[in-house]
């Protein structure tokens, strides 16, 4: 039976041979899926589990290749630069922590209690300002009144009998 095996692969093959156009393989789709099974297969001890990624900057198997241009550039800097950029990061920390807390404070007063004595605040606050606002106007209509009547007095002449 294998010699038969053999024998028909044999045949296809000298087959393929000698008509280039119609050859038994795979498609290059099927290429590409193979090869990128083995690639996240990789080797070693996580090559033998389903599933193990063994390379590190392989885009099949979701290495984002990070680790490595990260620890050249830690051994390229000086130490001063690593100070500065230390610092900075110190800085910007601070400043984002300063944010959130500033947040934090007025979400944390946002409670519905003191929303409500909030709005009743502004009430208050928006009813007092139409009060002045219409004794301004009560007082400046007394004396636009008594203007006129001082006037209407100097402009009528003394009546003689």
């Amino acid at each position: 039976v294998l010699h038969r095996v053999a024998f028909a692969a044999t045949a296809a093959a000298s087959v393929a041979a000698a008509m280039p156009e119609i050859q038994a393989g795979v498609s290059r789709s099927e290429v590409r899926r193979l090869k990128e099974l083995e690639m996240a297969k990789g080797g070693g001890a996580a090559g033998w589990r389903a599933g193990g990624s063994y390379l590190l900057n392989n885009s099949a198997t979701g290495g984002t290749g990070v680790e490595e241009p990260e620890a050249e550039r830690e051994s390229s800097r000086s130490p001063r630069r690593r100070s500065q950029e230390a610092s900075q990061l110190a800085e910007r920390l601070a400043k984002k922590a300063k944010e959130e807390a500033e947040n934090a404070a007025t979400i944390a007063s946002a409670t519905p209690i003191q929303k409500a004595k909030e709005m009743k605040e502004r009430e208050r606050e928006k009813a007092r300002l139409k009060k002045e606002a219409q004794e301004r106007e009560r007082i400046q209509r007394e004396e636009e009144k008594a203007r006129q009547k001082a006037a209407k007095v100097k402009a009528e002449p003394i009546k003689r009998y």
